[in-house]
């Protein structure tokens, strides 16, 4: 799995999710194979420029906000910001507190692996 085809496929879910479609109503809407477009989404498959326009048409979202894969790299610096942000609202509670929190956090993270 290459890193763009995942940003692509990242891109792609999230728009999907905002529009409220399942995959398969989006592969409906886009006129393609359901079990193709969640590949598309894992970014396992590669799909032609004329099915990431026809995903882009379907979504009512430009083609340039489904390729851009700019923005979503997050650098190292940025992910330590927010793991400081985390750490300072955790400051003050008492230790169960912030297990209750850890463990929320990561029942998060794992419900989002299962995309």
């Amino acid at each position: 799995m290459s890193d763009i085809g995942r940003l692509i496929g990242d891109n792609i879910r999230v728009c999907r999710k905002s529009k409220g479609f399942s995959q398969e109503q989006l592969a409906l809407r886009a006129d393609i194979n359901a079990s193709y477009m969640g590949q598309v989404e894992r970014g396992e498959k590669n799909p032609t420029i004329d099915v990431l326009s026809k995903i882009a048409i379907a979504l009512q979202t430009p083609l340039e906000k489904i390729v851009n894969v700019e923005n979503n790299q997050e650098t190292t610096e940025d992910s330590t910001r927010y793991a400081d942000k985390i750490a300072n609202q955790l400051t003050g509670l008492t230790l169960r507190e912030q297990e209750a929190v850890y463990k929320f956090v990561k029942q998060l993270v794992q419900f989002k692996e299962m995309d």
